[in-house]
């Protein structure tokens, strides 16, 4: 019985968790569909992307630059959190943080570029 409990007060934590990856998994993650991912730091945790999870019609990961220096510099990446939003791949979006280490971005203008690459497709 306190196993079942044990199990459905972490249930919530799991769900909201957000999925990380390495810069090794990365070519396969980004490679099919949209991808956003956010280039994320231990030391700047109080600034990551809390609403990443609830972007629509993509995947979304996180990856830390703690884990994946090489990242930094293959991805030009200058500060965290930066999102990168890929189309089968190739990136077609870059949301960059402001001075003060924070995204400027809203989730709004982020899942309208995904929304436009979705629209794009039909057209």
């Amino acid at each position: 019985m306190s196993k079942v409990v044990l199990l459905l007060l972490f249930l919530p934590l799991s769900a909201l968790s957000q999925n990380f990856v390495t810069l090794d998994d990365l070519d396969s993650k980004k490679s099919k569909g949209i991808t956003v991912i956010e280039f994320w730091a231990a030391w700047n945790k109080g600034n990551q992307v809390e609403f990443l999870k609830e972007l629509k019609d993509c995947r979304s990961y996180r990856l830390s630059i703690d884990d994946n220096p090489v990242a930094v510099s293959q991805y030009t990446v200058s500060s965290v959190p930066t999102l990168l939003v890929f189309d089968n791949g190739t990136e077609v979006a870059r949301f960059s943080p402001t001075i003060m280490m924070q995204l400027s971005a809203t989730r709004q203008e982020i899942q309208q570029e995904i929304d436009q690459i979705i629209l794009k497709k039909f057209q």
